[in-house]
């Protein structure tokens, strides 16, 4: 539980054995990270995106390539932090030749912001989150992906700005527990939090520390109070399931998981949702498919999403292009996130996505879409869509809906995720 956190995803070696080498492509995997690892990062790109082309929804394959990208953009990174250093500046002159003051000059300003928009970490960067965004079209088991956009780009910034104090006792509370002494460290992690009590960590592994030693219920409690205090945090609640589920309230482990989904549905916890369904006496049953584009926009794609230029992105075939179509059709109505605000005779969702697929099952009778089908006649399409087959493209659909629609969401998953 305790560390396993960001740093981990991000290693700027790629270390290996990489993966479990439970199947045949796993162990294709090797020669990836043998490339990688001798510095050959363009041909470990290159191996893996022919790779990934062939078995588009190996998400083993995918976390890979994450890697190996995010690597590159560390390398560019340093390359750039190098060249530039702070040390480049832009003087221009008025019609006299009298140099114009920097703060007033729009000119320097728009140089040095088309210098850092070409900077290679720039581009680096953007083709590292395009790739993370690419991975969640076909796989449904890519938990790296999933965790690393989610911990990005949709988590908050926490302990930004602790004290002194607290941050002193938190690090004897991190010398303690990596010598396993839990309880001593326990005392610290809780001077620390009444130093300052919105310590997101030392709350975090408070928790953890009752966990090691086997005190489920301080655990529980632990975790309780981090969730309450960081409620858009998943970890906290991650843990929480874990933690109900020894201490074998399996009914709150499992209601927990349903809430933990509820602020974002990250791939790993499906894994938590199928165990807490198990302890149940319940199998879940996710009726997941793999994404023919990325999802439909309201606002700018270039702007806001595609920064990277694919040369291999994911043109519309067969019912996906009455999908895509759509977005033109209803992108008069809907606000930037694609929640559709004006009168329309197009549909009664509220939503840019649910239309767009509304739109397929019209216009296609492609098999594909037979769950989609079964989910519209039942009333709960506006779930299907954003939940089980949510993107993170569609986050801020997904937030909307779920604020509006919370009891039918948990009813969505009680009725046909974990049917009874």
């Amino acid at each position: 539980m305790k560390k396993i956190i960001l740093s981990c995803l991000f290693a700027l070696i790629i270390c290996g054995p990489a993966f479990s080498q439970s199947n045949k492509l796993d162990k294709k995997l090797d020669k990836a990270v043998e490339l990688a690892n001798s510095g050959k990062l363009s041909d470990a790109d290159d191996y893996m995106v022919k790779l990934l082309k062939e078995n588009p929804g190996y998400g083993n394959g995918w976390d890979l390539l994450i890697k190996i990208r995010y690597k590159a953009y560390r390398d560019a990174k340093a390359m750039d932090d190098m060249l530039f250093n702070g040390n480049i500046s832009v003087t221009t002159k008025d019609k006299d030749g009298n140099e114009v003051k920097s703060d007033n000059d729009s000119l320097s300003s728009a140089v040095m912001a088309m210098l850092n928009s070409v900077k290679p970490s720039k581009k680096a960067y953007d083709k590292y989150i395009y790739t993370l965004r690419k991975a969640l079209l076909f796989s449904n088991d890519a938990e790296n992906s999933s965790f690393i956009l989610r911990s990005t780009l949709i988590d908050t910034e926490v302990d930004t700005a602790v004290s002194k104090k607290a941050l002193k006792y938190f690090n004897s509370a991190e010398e303690e527990f990596a010598k396993k002494n839990y309880d001593k460290a326990a005392g610290y992690y809780k001077r620390a939090i009444s130093e300052q009590p919105d310590f997101y960590k030392a709350s975090l592994y408070l928790g953890d520390c009752y966990y090691f030693t086997g005190n489920y219920v301080e655990a529980i409690n632990s975790f309780k109070d981090a969730v309450k205090k960081f409620p858009n945090l998943l970890e906290p609640r991650k843990y929480l399931v874990d933690a109900y589920a020894k201490e074998k309230l399996y009914k709150n482990a499992l209601d927990e998981a349903i809430n933990t989904m509820l602020i974002y549905p990250d791939l790993s916890m499906n894994i938590k949702l199928e165990d807490a369904a198990f302890f149940n006496g319940k199998k879940t049953d996710m009726k997941w498919m793999p994404r023919g584009v990325f999802p439909n926009q309201a606002g700018d794609p270039a702007k806001d999403m595609n920064k990277y230029e694919d040369p291999d992105m994911p043109q519309a075939k067969g019912c996906w292009v009455f999908y895509q179509d759509a977005a033109g059709k209803i992108k008069e109505f809907c606000n930037e996130k694609g929640v559709i605000t004006k009168t329309n005779t197009l549909t009664k969702s509220g939503y840019m996505e649910v239309f767009s697929w509304e739109e397929m099952l019209k216009n296609s009778n492609d098999a594909s879409l037979d769950q989609a089908r079964k989910m519209e006649k039942d009333g709960y399409l506006d779930c299907y869509v954003l939940i089980t087959c949510f993107h993170y493209d569609l986050y801020p659909q997904y937030a909307d809906f779920v604020s509006k629609n919370r009891e039918k969401v948990i009813a969505y998953y009680n009725k046909y995720i974990i049917p009874q």
